[in-house]
């Protein structure tokens, strides 16, 4: 089986650390980066062992539009259906594992399932009930796109065709208006494709949104975590130790060739601005209470 992850040079140390758990995991699966940036940025002492595919050399249809279109984080989720396309064609077997991830044990199940099926993909939640907010999963997807397993059939390239004509041009996160970059799309994946298989499985791509319903503590110790993606979580320190050995503080500088700035990302002037109004009001209610 061929694994896969897309990233930014800035998580390039994140995405050779997953490569490095693969490796011990699952040493007879062969492991590939999709960069999207320009791959000439990359300083000449940074190596890894494992490939990395630029996004040029796809050749995208409307990729520069795509890059003048969206952010940063939009761009590199809605360059994914491409990529998949790409590697598929060198494979049987592929799996898609956000970059962020590290892999605990053998992922052969994974292959075993699809052998029967041609697309594979993962709720964020398992149970009823667990969750404090499930209409906020609703919001982002049922199913998560950060681990998605493929087959080279016709099915899985009319989906992955169908998956990229839509995050070319409707890829916005937008979750108000229905939108959230290439995840909200795989609604539509079991009702319009043949052979979906629904994976569920509580030790498969554990992360922020399903930790609520699942006892990351117990899936250690029973020896069931396969998958924890790391995205917006605290580093364990084994993690960022890692982090440093491949120069993460250096690639954290980089800023993507690719996607514009998010305007709603907040910057330091607006951290500072914003911090400066909360004293401000405490200030006044306090002197409220005093004076009163």
């Amino acid at each position: 089986m061929n694994i896969f992850t897309i990233c930014h040079i800035n998580q390039l140390a994140n995405a050779c650390i997953l490569g490095d758990s693969l490796k011990k995991t699952n040493p007879n699966a062969t492991f590939s980066i999709g960069l999207v940036d320009e791959i000439s940025q990359i300083n000449e002492t940074f190596k890894t062992i494992f490939e990395i595919i630029p996004v040029q050399e796809l050749g995208i249809e409307g990729f520069n539009e795509m890059s003048h279109r969206y952010t940063h984080e939009e761009l590199l989720a809605n360059c994914k259906p491409f990529f998949a396309e790409y590697f598929l064609k060198k494979s049987e077997t592929l799996l898609y594992i956000d970059c962020t991830s590290l892999v605990f044990q053998s992922l052969q199940f994974i292959e075993d399932i699809l052998q029967t099926s041609n697309i594979l993909i993962t709720p964020q939640l398992l149970f009823a009930n667990k969750h404090p907010d499930e209409k906020q999963i609703l919001n982002s997807g049922i199913y998560h796109s950060g681990f998605i397993g493929l087959k080279n059939t016709e099915e899985t390239f009319r989906f992955l065709s169908w998956w990229g004509n839509n995050t070319r041009k409707k890829g916005f996160i937008n979750l108000c208006k229905g939108m959230n970059a290439d995840q909200l799309w795989l609604e539509h994946v079991p009702a319009m494709f043949e052979e979906v298989f629904i994976l569920k499985n509580e030790g498969v791509n554990v992360g922020y949104w399903n930790l609520p319903e699942r006892n990351l503590e117990i899936l250690k110790k029973e020896q069931n975590l396969i998958s924890l993606n790391y995205k917006k979580m605290e580093f364990s320190k084994e993690y960022d130790t890692e982090l440093n050995n491949y120069s993460y503080k250096k690639l954290l500088k980089f800023q993507p060739a690719f996607g514009i700035n998010d305007p709603n990302k907040p910057t330091l002037g607006k951290t500072i601005a914003r911090k400066i109004r909360l004293i401000n009001n405490q200030v006044d209610t306090l002197i409220d209470k005093i004076l009163g």
